[in-house]
Parts: structure tokens; C-alpha cells; sequence
């Protein structure tokens, strides 16, 4: 929603635009739209900001180490069941189980223990 521009400070404005506030702080700050703040632009006669190195970066966060994934996925996995671990398991084991079948009488001196 639309805020009221008639009571911004001009001198304000200036400075807040020349420190390299974002659009979004500006706005924040004087409780108007991105659109405001473009049309006041113009009448405040303020200069454009093509320069990015001047613009507000955030502090990046660093890329976890291979020992620090390694540390979280065993500390994920301490707190699986058992039915979860199977779930997530890459090879499965397969069940399987053996018939019994009859061995015929003449082939029953090959089998062991007897």
C-alpha cells in the first residue's frame, strides 16, 4: 500500500540515497512503495546508482568442510530408527529364502554329513 510522500525530508533522502541504502531500507524507512521511491527520484533530481560496488552485500557464509558434513549426516543418522535407516539406505538387502526340495534316492550319497 501506498504511503504518503509529503512528509520526506529531501535532505534526508539525499543522504540516504548517496550512502547506498538499499531501495528496500529507503522504503522501510519512510513507509512508501519501490514506485514512490522511483517517482521521488525524479523529482528530488537524484543522481542514478549503476555502480554495483557500491551496493549492499551481505557477509557470505563459508562452505561447510567435508569433515563438518560428515560430523552433521552421522549426527542425523544417530537419531534414526530402524525403519528409516532401511528407507534411506542406498543398497537394500534383499530377503530370500531356500526351498527345500527332495533329493532322490541315488543322488543322496553326494550330499554332506552323511
Amino acid at each position: 500500500m501506498a504511503g504518503v510522500t509529503a512528509t520526506i525530508d529531501f535532505q534526508t533522502l539525499r543522504i540516504q540515497w548517496a550512502s547506498h541504502s538499499s531501495m528496500y531500507a529507503i522504503c522501510t524507512h519512510w513507509t512508501i512503495t519501490k514506485d514512490q521511491l522511483i517517482r521521488l527520484k525524479a523529482v528530488a533530481n537524484l543522481p542514478p546508482r549503476h555502480d554495483r560496488r557500491f551496493r549492499f552485500k551481505p557477509e557470505r557464509q563459508r562452505d561447510p568442510t567435508p569433515r563438518e558434513i560428515e560430523q552433521a549426516c552421522k549426527e542425523i543418522q544417530a537419531r534414526w530408527d530402524e525403519h528409516t535407516r532401511y528407507e534411506r539406505a542406498v543398497t537394500k538387502p534383499t530377503q530370500f529364502q531356500l526351498r527345500q526340495i527332495e533329493t532322490p534316492e541315488d543322488l543322496r550319497h553326494m550330499e554332506g554329513g552323511e
